[in-house]
């Protein structure tokens, strides 16, 4: 009987198989390494992507930081204008009162009736003055009473004196108006 060595025919499919097994260990490496380099550079990329973001987010937030300083500086600035409007007003209003209080005062007046002061108060005014009789003293204050509508008239002072420059007996009053 021939006998066939078929030893070195393992030894070289077990080489072959060795040789084909490292191959693919090989290119399974290439492989994973291959994958590990495609992830880490898509996650290196992401995080620049949010750094960038981030960055972007810093410098819009400073600029909204800066509005809004701005729109606070807006706001104060809009408050004083408002309350110097405010005194504005009052002002115009405290113009317009004592100058509606002399043309009232004035229309009112008889002809037999002047006035020496008037001192204006808040709401209360008072006229002092002089006239001919006690009449044109009352008549002078129905029409302040006509004239004011709402305010009260008052009669403080009634009295009979003789004047100074002319000699003259004429009755001296003081009146009050509340406006």
């Amino acid at each position: 009987m021939i006998r066939i060595n078929l030893l070195p025919v393992r030894a070289a499919r077990k080489k072959e198989f060795i040789r084909f097994q490292m191959t693919i260990a090989g290119l399974v490496t290439i492989f994973v390494i291959s994958l590990s380099l495609v992830y880490f550079f898509t996650v290196r990329s992401d995080a620049r992507m949010l750094r960038d973001d981030i960055v972007r987010g810093e410098e819009e937030l400073k600029q909204l930081r800066r509005k809004v300083g701005e729109l606070s500086l807006i706001k104060q600035q809009k408050k004083v204008v408002e309350e110097k409007l405010m005194v504005i007003n009052g002002l115009e209003a405290q113009r317009t009162g004592p100058a509606t209080v002399f043309r009232i005062v004035s229309n009112a007046i008889p002809k037999k009736a002047w006035l020496s002061a008037f001192k204006d108060k808040g709401t209360i005014v008072t006229l002092t003055g002089y006239a001919s009789s006690d009449e044109v003293v009352a008549e002078y204050m129905r029409r302040l009473q006509r004239a004011l509508k709402m305010g009260a008239v008052e009669l403080n002072v009634v009295q009979r004196v003789v004047e100074r420059e002319t000699g003259a007996d004429v009755v001296k009053f003081v009146i009050n108006l509340q406006k």
